[in-house]
Order: C-alpha cells, then structure tokens, then sequence
C-alpha cells in the first residue's frame, strides 16, 4: 500500500504542477505574441497559446527526477530521449522544419536510444527486436503528433493511455512502468482542463513530440519487462504467440492515435495525397462532419480509448485466449468504421483541391483488392469463424482452453471453414452490398449458419465419431457466428443510422410528418439518406388514436389532425409533409388552408400514379404498379 500511494503522490504532483505552470506558459506565449493563428488547413477559429508543451515536459521531469531515487538506465532512457524530442519538437515549433528534416532528427535520436538498450528483447530474433523497437517508437511518437489536431484530443488520449499501461504494470508487476505511466497522467490531466475546447493553449510539436516518445518508449518497456518475466519462468517454448500477447495489451491502450494515423495515411495515399502534409481528414473532423460537436468527438474518442484499453486489461488478467480474441473483434470493427469513414472523402477533401493518383504499381494492386469485395468478405468471415468457434471452447471451458481441446480444434478448423465458407457461398451470403443489409440477409444468415453447423457435426461423427468434441460447443459456435456474421454485416448500416440521428439534432427547420403508414415510414426513411437539407421531424401525426406514442424510427406518434393547432404552435412548426399514400386524402384542401393561415407550408407526397388510375387498373384485373413517392409543392 505505501508503494502504490507513493506513485499517486508522483500522479497528484505532476498534476498540480501541470495546473499553475499551463497559465504561465499561456501568459507569457500572449505577451510575446506566440500564439497560433487561424489556417485553412487547420481546426481552431481564435488566435491561441503555443508551447503548452513546456508546461508538460516540466510537470512530468520534476516529479520523476525527485521520486527517481537510484539512477536506473531504463529511467536514463526515458530522461534522455523525452528531452531530446521535446527539443526537437520546441526547435521545430520556432524554426518550422520540413517534414524531412524532422524525421530525420526523430530517426537518428532513436536509433541512438535503442542502440543503448531502449528496446523489446524477443529470444532468438535479436534483428526483429531491434526493428520491432524503432518502427514501434517512430510510428508511436508521430500518431500522437499528428493526433493532436482538435482542443483536448491528443492530451485527453495521452492521459488515459498512460494511466492503462501503469493498471497494466500494476497488474503483471513491471515496477519500472508504473510511476513515470502515473507521472505522465497527471502531466496530461492537468494541461488537458486548459486545452479542452474552448482551448486557451495548445501543446504545440514540443508536447507532442514529447508525449509520443513517452508512451511509445513506456509500452515499449512494458513490453520488455514482460518477456524478461515470461522467461524468468521457463515460457520460451511459443516465443511467437508470447510476441503476439505482449503486444496486444500496448496496441490496444495506443489504439486510437494507431486508427487514425492508418487511416489518413490510407486515405492521402488513395487520393494521392502526401502523408506528411496537415489536413482536416483525421477521424475527430470526419466525426465533427458526420453531426457530432467538438466536445463531443473529443470524449467519445476517449471513452472508447478507455473501455477498449480497460476491457483489454481485464481479459489479459483472465483469459489471453480471450484477450486475442477481443481485440480480433475490435480491430474488424475499426477496419469497417474506418470503411465507413472513407465515405466522406468527396467531403473532406476540396473538389477544386483534386490531384492525380500516382499509378503506381502499388496503388494499382491495392485498388485491385479492394475491388474484390467477395474477397475482402470471405477473409472477413474467415477471421469471424475463427474468433467464434475459438470463443465457443473459451466459454464451455471457463476461459481456459487444455491442450487436447487445442488438438480438437487444429484437427477440426479447416473442415469447420470449408463447410461454413461452402455454405454462405451457396445461399448467397456473398452477393449483396453489405452498406444496404436488410431482413433478408438476417434469413439467409440464419439458414447458413444452421444449415453449416448440422453438416459439420454430421462430418465429424463420420470422419472421427465425434470422440473428445461436445455438443454444447456447436450449439454455442452456432449462435456466435450468427452474430458475428450478422453484426459485422450490419455494421456500415449501424454506423450510418447513427450518425445520421446525430447530425439531425442540428436541423433547425421542425417539420411534421401527417400519416405514421407506410408512407410516412419511406419519407423518413428517404428525408435522412438525403444530405443538405435542414429539416428536423419533430414528430408524426396521424388520424388513427391506436397509434399514439408509438414510434417509427425513433420519431414519436404525438398527436391527431385534431391537435395541429396546438402543435404547430408548441414546436415552431414550420412544414408538414403529408405523406398518406394508402388512400385519398379528402382532408388536403382543409389542411393547406389551416397552415396558411398559420403560416406553414404543406407538402403533400403522392404515388407516381394517382389513386383513382390505380383503382381502375384493379377494377380491369391489372397488376397494380409500385408505389414510388415523390414531393410536390
């Protein structure tokens, strides 16, 4: 209890350091006049304070100097390297570097520090090692700069990444982690009230250069405590999978600033754009895009930062099978949010901005693949099979999987994916745009998913009398590929419907929709698909009272035809949309005079065909045409 009250001391030191040196940076940044101004090409609106970065370094060398002790050359490493990017950043702050040039000076420094021992041993693969080091430190410390991109982002991320890796040390008993992990919370948490949107200061190159050298080389340390422990207990002989399960834990904690580095640098490189120039195409703008305030992209990318590092800690105390698990299904959900995201490249990046693609060989091979959407998913469902007939043996077992059942399941996986790949192929799984999942792709999900379970247990009692296998892990590897298989197919629509609720909140024109029917269900539908209007549905009216308070996507039944008056003056009304398609609507002419008169207008929607041709066409025995809407003023 002393040892860990004592880190918290370092935490609350560095804390409150961090709170009375920010305003001085920012006092002295104003009175200088170093302050950032307003650029095209970046976020901010108001000239604001530099070199919050300072104000970092200090709250985090001081507290770590004077709870430092003995001089260790792990803690040498991290006093070394974190000031020499803060240098490099403070220098790059008033000098303004190429690209080039900063990469250079970043590459040389690490280099230099892993030469000196700041690096992962893996036993038997000393080249690895190395190479795993650098590319780790180099890509680390530069997904925070360029993180750093909206008020609080880059700080808030920094914060409670490195609060996980001191759970982490904690957890598994790498000391050397913890403190400075705590001390560069607190840093953070301090400089984080004062950079939160609206920001009074930004951190600049010099705080985040620094803050990515800091995490990058801390996970790294953790990752080489955890190796030296696993072979202080004799566990060398899977050296691969113990590489794969020390890095999960540090990719998880970093995996937002990893996301959204690999997905500007796919999307600069699929428009032909250069990686190392600044733009407005980081996914907080692209959030801000879709409907989300500022504030509010700032903590959701932080909750998720939080629940993913939190739930990962949890799974590496527990179950590591479970652990690889988790984070497979993470890393398919962030590839189909990065997808998803890649929608908005006609928005984020300027029409009159276009460049050409470079053609090469490269980008031409990669447009190929990415064109083969059976391909990219059949390795989808590949991946979702293994995740689900894997987690099917982790929850009958209790999370531990014994080295016979691991037999079972090497000698059983590739009948399990010819059988189920097989299966979705045949009954169509493959042949529909997963953007526009309906119900009947839940049906033929269903079927496979049935259909492909029965023949695989049938193959097994045939081949190998079903001797070792239980039953129960069929019936539970049935239900998890329908919902992997399922949900993954429902993603882009999931995200779609979501952000499409958020960006309606800001719609400042309340319109009324008159028939909650079939009608109405398609003019919703059709409203939100369409983007660049202002209309906001405040909610449904409909002469039938059974449907009171009922809701159809998410907008409420709230009154009758009776109750427009009242309506209309309650919610600032400003258009109704007649949407009632089913029979005549003899009310119109009444309607229309009753908004004039209160000053709305009335939209009403008719069939493609009017009511009365389609009465006669049923009348002469003919197949009546679908009812296609469109709007008339």
């Amino acid at each position: 209890m002393t040892a860990i009250a004592n880190q918290f001391q370092g935490f609350f030191f560095s804390f409150f350091l961090s709170l009375i040196l920010t305003p001085v940076v920012i006092y002295f940044s104003q009175k200088s006049g170093l302050v950032a101004l307003p650029r095209e090409d970046r976020w901010h609106k108001n000239p604001t304070a530099l070199f919050g970065g300072i104000a970092i370094f200090f709250a985090f060398i001081i507290p770590f100097i004077l709870n430092l002790g003995t001089p260790k050359i792990t803690s040498a490493l991290l006093l070394l390297g974190g000031t020499a990017f803060f240098l490099i950043g403070l220098l790059d702050d008033l000098l303004e570097f190429s690209p080039q040039g900063k990469f250079l000076a970043q590459l040389v420094t690490i280099v230099a520090l892993v030469g000196f021992g700041l690096k992962v041993n893996f036993p038997g693969y000393p080249v690895l090692s190395i190479f795993l080091s650098i590319f780790w430190l180099i890509g680390v410390t530069n997904a925070i700069n360029i993180l750093d991109n909206m008020d609080g982002l880059s700080s808030g991320i920094v914060m409670i990444a490195s609060f996980s890796l001191a759970l982490y040390g904690n957890f598994f008993g790498i000391w050397p982690v913890i403190l400075p992990s705590l001390i560069l919370s607190g840093a953070c948490l301090g400089f984080f009230i004062y950079n939160f949107k609206p920001a009074k200061i930004f951190m600049g190159d010099c705080g985040s250069l620094f803050l990515g050298y800091m995490l990058g080389s801390l996970a790294l340390l953790s990752v080489k405590d955890r190796v030296i422990n696993l072979g202080a207990n004799g566990l060398h002989g899977s050296s691969i999978m113990n590489m794969v399960l020390m890095l999960a834990i540090p990719v998880a904690v970093l995996i937002i600033p990893i996301f959204d580095t690999a997905l500007v640098s796919f999307t600069r490189v699929q428009t032909g754009r250069s990686i190392a120039q600044g733009g407005r195409d980081h996914t907080s703008h692209r959030l801000v895009l879709l409907g989300l305030s500022e504030e509010k992209t700032v903590l959701t990318l932080m909750l998720a930062s939080a629940f993913i590092s939190f739930l990962a800690l949890y799974m590496a105390r527990h179950s590591l099978d479970g652990l690889l698990a988790v984070l497979s299904i993470t890393a398919i959900i962030s590839i189909f949010f990065g997808v998803f995201l890649t929608h908005l490249n006609a928005d984020v990046y300027p029409r009159g901005d276009e460049r050409e693609r470079d053609e090469s060989k490269i980008l031409t091979a990669m447009s190929l693949v990415l064109n083969k959407k059976q391909i990219l998913q059949v390795c989808v469902d590949i991946v979702l099979i293994t995740i689900a007939y894997y987690s099917s043996y982790l929850l009958k077992f209790d999370g531990v999987i014994s080295e016979y059942n691991r037999g079972l399941i090497a000698k059983s996986l590739p009948l399990v994916y010819g059988i189920k790949i097989s299966c979705f192929w045949a009954l169509g799984l493959y042949r529909g745009q997963w953007r526009f999942a309906s119900l009947d792709d839940t049906f033929k999900i269903i079927k496979a998913t049935l259909l492909s379970s029965s023949i695989i247990v049938g193959a097994l009692v045939f081949f190998y009398r079903f001797e070792g296998y239980s039953r129960v892990v069929f019936f539970i590897d049935s239900i998890l590929t329908f919902m992997f298989i399922g949900g993954v197919r429902f993603l882009l629509r999931m995200f779609n419907e979501y952000f499409i609720r958020q960006a309606e909140k800001k719609h400042s024109i309340p319109v009324l929709i008159y028939g909650a029917g079939d009608g109405g269900d398609l003019f919703l539908r059709e409203l939100r698909k369409r983007r660049g209007h202002d209309y906001l549905p405040i909610g449904f009216i409909d002469d039938d009272k059974a449907k009171l308070g009922q809701e159809i996507h998410g907008v409420k039944v709230i009154g009758t035809g009776q109750d427009l008056e009242r309506l209309i003056c309650r919610y600032g009304i400003k258009v109704i949309f007649v949407t009632i398609l089913t029979k005549p609507f003899n009310k119109f002419e009444d309607l229309s005079k009753t908004c004039k008169k209160l000053g709305v207008k009335c939209i009403k929607m008719r069939p493609l065909v009017s009511f009365d041709e389609l009465c006669q066409n049923g009348e002469r025995g003919k197949k009546r045409p679908t009812k296609l809407v469109v709007m008339k003023r």
